[in-house]
């Protein structure tokens, strides 16, 4: 008997590694294939990449330390600066695996897995280079770590643990969550306690400090201005603070995150759990992924209705609640197990529909009206060949944008010398707003510049700047399905702004 429950748990994992490839090589196609352009973020990160640092304007380093890895080994094109994204993402899935196979089984892990690797946020997200997958894969090994350090706590796996919490610091300040759900379990979960109360549970935290140490050093250093962007996201000090029907738009941006079915079995979940009507309810280990799950979907929610939230701010939530999926469905009854295969195969439809549409001719695309969702990923190397004509037209001594996404996408197609001017953005404020402005403009650079404007409710102020302030038309890209990006160019002479407050 035990050796057919090894081997039935030997092609449980088989199938689940050859699942893992076969998505990855999927991932992997996409990537090399997209007809899309890199997004503006995405250019951001790629600038960051080419000088390192402890630090960025608005973003902790590991984005940058990633990109600069692949692209010193490949290049600087656009699948160059993709290509660790869904390696991250099906790296992150075998934590996910491993970590529920230590907690309960091989098939509880499995389950896991796939709910992870399958999940519709996942998809997309391994198609472009972001934060939230760096995020991810070092939550998701924090998890693992975690649940061997409660269990047989020592000194190697204390040290390990706090190393991974800083690196996923590192990768996105979300990681705060990690530490709520941490002291969370040590409240109410003995284990816990016992552990972090350790010789071994000192050098989480010493581990933690020494690698969070230089990143410390360099916000002091720059003003803590990472830190003060991430509380700008926020948007607590933009006026009206309550809007309930951002409510109903948060719970449809978390099924299309982790999947219709899924984010309703996980929901379901919680409160059966709550009011201690499952079989897991005694688990300490459910007690305790809970606490990594649920915060990060309860403050974010709250953040919605406060002001705004985007669909991936809780997405840390969604490894613990892929092993709480995985756990319920090899535990109960057989009702949740066939639930859980249905959300996964839609889950596995829409996946794999979203990956033949990425590596689609752009007209499939606007055929189904799905030209809206992706126009910041094209029409970036029209808009700069259209640009650099204007800026010859009149001999431009710079190109000066008012827009930071305009700003990189000139930095990044123009690249090469394909742009031989100084590509610069103009400050509406007395300090930068982006990492764009952050070089200011010379009076040599604004002589005679070729000025973009996107935002007429500040052409006014932006004209004040210059002496002289003369249309010169307006440059239009299709970016298909109906979508153009316009833009109002001005020839702007003798650069000499106003004094801003």
């Amino acid at each position: 008997m035990l050796q057919q429950t090894e081997r039935s748990d030997k092609n449980w994992q088989t199938a689940f590694l050859l699942i893992c490839l076969v998505l990855l090589s999927i991932r992997l196609m996409n990537v090399a294939f997209t007809p899309l352009n890199l997004g503006p973020d995405e250019a951001q990160y790629w600038r960051w990449s080419t000088a390192f640092d402890w630090g960025y304007y608005s973003k902790p380093p590991m984005i940058a330390w990633a990109i600069g890895l692949t692209t010193s080994l490949f290049g600087d094109a656009e699948w160059a600066i993709r290509i660790s994204s869904p390696v991250f993402h099906m790296l992150t899935g075998v934590f996910v695996y491993a970590t529920g196979a230590r907690l309960w089984s091989v098939r509880a892990g499995v389950y896991a897995g796939l709910t992870y690797l399958l999940m519709p946020g996942v998809w997309l997200s391994s198609l472009l280079m972001t934060t939230d997958v760096l995020l991810l894969f070092f939550w998701s090994a924090g998890l693992y770590l975690f649940a061997r350090f409660r269990s047989t706590p020592n000194v190697l796996l204390g040290g390990a643990l706090g190393l991974v919490i800083a690196l996923g610091f590192l990768s996105k300040y979300a990681m705060i969550y990690f530490l709520i759900g941490t002291a969370i379990a040590f409240v109410f979960d003995k284990p816990t306690r016992s552990a972090f109360l350790s010789l071994a549970g000192g050098l989480v935290v010493l581990a933690f400090g020494l690698a969070m140490l230089p990143h410390i050093l360099w916000s002091q250093a720059n003003g803590f201005e990472t830190i003060g962007h991430t509380a700008d996201n926020a948007n607590w000090s933009s006026g009206e603070m309550f809007h309930p029907a951002h409510f109903p738009e948060f719970i449809t941006d978390q099924m299309g995150v982790f999947g219709p079915v899924t984010f309703v079995l996980l929901i379901t979940f919680a409160v059966i759990w709550a009011l201690q009507k499952t079989v897991l309810k005694s688990d300490s280990s459910v007690r305790v992924l809970l606490g990594f799950c649920l915060p990060p979907i309860l403050i974010i929610m709250v953040q919605a209705v406060l002001s705004r939230a985007h669909a991936n701010w809780a997405a840390s939530a969604y490894p613990a609640g892929a092993l709480l999926l995985g756990a319920w469905a090899h535990a109960a009854t057989t009702r949740v197990r066939p639930a859980l295969i249905a959300g996964l195969g839609l889950n596995l439809f829409v996946g794999l529909t979203f990956a033949v549409l990425a590596m689609s001719p752009p007209q499939l695309i606007n055929s189904l009206g799905a030209a809206n969702a992706v126009k910041r990923l094209r029409g970036w190397p029209e808009t700069i060949e259209a640009l650099k004509q204007a800026a010859d037209e009149i001999d431009a001594t710079a190109i000066i944008v008012d827009e930071r996404e305009i700003w990189h996408g000139l930095d990044y197609y123009g690249r090469d010398g394909v742009v031989i001017r100084p590509v610069l953005a103009w400050r509406r404020n007395v300090s930068p707003a982006s990492f764009s402005e952050e070089e200011p403009i010379s009076p040599e650079a604004g002589a005679n510049a070729l000025v973009v404007s996107y935002h007429k409710e500040d052409r006014e102020k932006l004209a004040a700047d210059f002496e002289n302030f003369t249309p010169e038309g307006q440059i239009e890209i299709d970016l298909g399905g109906g979508r153009y990006r316009r833009l109002d160019i001005f020839r702007g002479q003798g650069f000499a702004p106003l004094p801003k407050d």
